[in-house]
């Protein structure tokens, strides 16, 4: 897909998007596909910290986001799905940071943390870039080992954590 950048439209998920979202994590492997009802609630509920961008009434790029409730200064980047006509042109990247700057208003968000599988280099790419771009001081951690998931024979995720090595908003140092 050949697009400008400025045929993009980027914006909070709707109910209605449920669906679509769901046959665009389907089609992005390696992301885990959950059941379609969990899109819908993205979509929904938590539309404040998701991201759909829509290309010719298609939705060809979403983020999934929620503040940890153990953590509400952290904003766990659950996933990152960028239809395959439009990858390797930095559309996950904008995704990012259209998902921080509609954090404006939460003032108290310190750190973008999410989970990558060690094999998953696109996403592990992302968001050291991501950390580099802006001064981020990147950590990388085990959380889950390959025990945790049973007989899923799921591969572990390694925890990122990015955040200002001054503690500041990242609303204010992105935008």
């Amino acid at each position: 897909m050949n697009d400008s950048k400025d045929s993009l439209i980027f914006r909070k998920p709707s109910l209605e998007d449920g669906l679509a979202i769901y046959e665009l994590i389907k089609n992005s492997p390696p992301l885990d596909v959950n059941s379609s009802y969990l899109y819908f609630l993205q979509a929904s509920h938590f539309a404040d910290t998701c991201i759909v961008v829509e290309s010719q009434q298609k939705i060809v790029g979403f983020v999934s986001a929620y503040y940890r409730p153990d953590q509400p200064d952290s904003l766990f980047v659950w996933q990152v799905a960028v239809d395959e006509t439009m990858r390797g042109v930095g559309l996950a990247k904008r995704m990012l940071m259209a998902l921080v700057k509609n954090q404006k208003g939460h003032t108290t968000l310190k750190e973008l943390c999410c989970t990558i599988s060690p094999s998953n280099k696109a996403s592990q790419g992302l968001f050291k870039s991501f950390s580099k771009q802006y001064g981020l001081t990147l950590t990388v951690a085990p959380f889950i080992t390959e025990a945790h998931f049973g007989e899923q024979a799921h591969e572990a995720e390694e925890l990122y954590v990015l955040k200002s090595d001054k503690q500041e908003n990242l609303t204010n140092l992105i935008f």
